[in-house]
């Protein structure tokens, strides 16, 4: 199959931003929804374009809705780099101005369209505890969207972002599900981890067990056990930690030798703003560390002291690495 030239990928870029900008402003109704929905599926290259939006909308939003707060009236016209910057502008606004939507906002960095139908979401930085059920409690981790499936033949969630810890205090008669992209995982009692970026989702086994199906396949995790899984394709058992997976319900962040590129997109997930690594080199660089998550504006600060980089901080929350 031809692979889709640069000028067609950014034209798709450019009408997915399009929608992006006209749907953060407010100006979609839900038969617009529907119809980038229909969009998004014509083909995978306009899915990988909305992705691609997305992935702009996230670096950009906070800086450069800085900018357009400060100079709101300015227009741009005429060039080729003064219509990018147009197309730029034009997502800050519509990032600026989610809180005014008339249907249910995403959330701040805008991730998918399915988060319109969340019943529950969390914000930069929020954390949140829910109780379902008497025997299920389900925390929410930072920019995190789950919906109730009400009606299912279990009792189910469906986590559409984010990463969440699913306790189950006693042994049920039906099994808790949680849905994530193209899998299912559930368990009758124990507590799991389960985080879902995309289309990957990777699951962690706290205590007692949880089951965990895709693609025709299913395995059974016991306690410090992990599996992750994409849209057909369910990986094999690993070990994992449970004390460095769930660390963020104990307001901490924890790094084994992990790589600095890693390092800070976690770290991103729970600051307002964007921290960029501009020196590509460092980007294996492997981190062990614990960071409070209350303090996170001080961890660029260590990172460059201890790696030997500049780090420089502008305004909105952005810093740039190196």
């Amino acid at each position: 199959m031809p692979q889709p030239d640069e000028s067609d990928e950014d034209t798709l870029t450019r009408e997915a931003l399009d929608w992006l900008s006209r749907v953060g402003l407010g100006e979609a109704t839900q038969d617009d929804l529907a119809a980038l929905r229909r969009w998004r599926d014509l083909s995978p290259a306009h899915a990988a374009a909305l992705t691609r939006a997305g992935d702009l909308w996230r670096m950009l939003e906070t800086p450069v809705t800085d900018l357009a707060k400060n100079d709101a009236s300015r227009s741009w016209t005429g060039s080729l780099t003064n219509r990018r910057a147009l197309l730029v502008g034009g997502t800050a606004v519509a990032a600026a101005t989610i809180g005014a939507m008339v249907v249910r906002p995403p959330l701040e960095l805008w991730p998918t369209l399915a988060e319109l139908n969340a019943d529950y979401r969390t914000g930069t930085g929020e954390q949140r505890q829910l109780t379902l059920a008497e025997t299920v409690s389900v925390e929410l981790n930072t920019r995190t969207s789950i919906a109730v499936r009400a009606g299912e033949q279990d009792p189910a969630i469906e986590l559409i972002s984010g990463e969440t810890a699913i306790a189950i205090t006693r042994a049920v008669p039906k099994a808790f599900v949680v849905l994530a992209a193209e899998g299912r995982t559930s368990s009758y009692r124990g507590s799991f981890n389960i985080r879902r970026r995309d289309a990957m989702v990777d699951v962690v086994c706290i205590e007692g067990e949880a089951s965990v199906e895709c693609g025709g396949r299913g395995v059974t995790l016991q306690a410090g056990q992990r599996i992750a899984y994409g849209r057909h394709n369910l990986g094999d058992i690993a070990g994992a930690d449970p004390a460095v997976i769930t660390a963020w319900r104990d307001g901490m962040l924890v790094f084994r030798n992990t790589p600095l590129s890693s390092v800070i997109d976690e770290v991103n997930r729970y600051r307002p703003g964007r921290i960029v690594l501009v020196d590509r080199s460092l980007e294996q660089r492997l981190v062990t560390a614990r960071f409070e998550i209350k303090r996170l504006d001080t961890v660029m600060g260590q990172i460059g002291q201890v790696f030997k980089v500049p780090v420089k901080t502008f305004p909105g929350g952005l810093v740039l690495v190196g």
